[in-house]
């Protein structure tokens, strides 16, 4: 099974970057995907108001989060450039999940690390 990434149960999107982050104030993991377009979007024209869970998908099974914030940013007045995603992890044993998900989404998708 490749992995894959779903707002919609069944409907595969195409993940274009990761960045891992931290709450400053806390031991809270923040994970945030990039999408250049979403096909949630192009199927349901109000989605940006029902998005409610995000599906990660292996091997080992699904892993349903649920969204902290969705950051659409545009070029212009009305063209997507690209969709933020992000979710919260807090416990270390979800974070160790995640990140074997994000592994092997890695390796599935030709992704690279990169420091910033």
């Amino acid at each position: 099974m490749v992995t894959s990434v779903q707002f919609i149960e069944g409907l595969d999107e195409e993940n274009t970057g990761i960045s891992l982050r931290k709450k400053q104030d806390s031991n809270t993991k923040i994970i945030v995907l990039i999408f250049k377009k979403l096909q949630a979007m192009e199927r349901l024209r109000a989605f940006r108001n029902q998005i409610t869970h995000l599906w990660l998908k292996d091997d080992e099974g699904n892993i349903k989060v649920t969204p902290s914030g969705i950051k659409f940013i545009y070029v212009g007045d009305d063209e997507i450039e690209k969709i933020e995603c992000s979710f919260e992890v807090e416990s270390e044993e979800s974070l160790e999940r995640v990140m074997q998900f994000l592994h092997g989404y890695a390796d599935d998708h030709g992704f690279e690390y990169k420091s910033n």
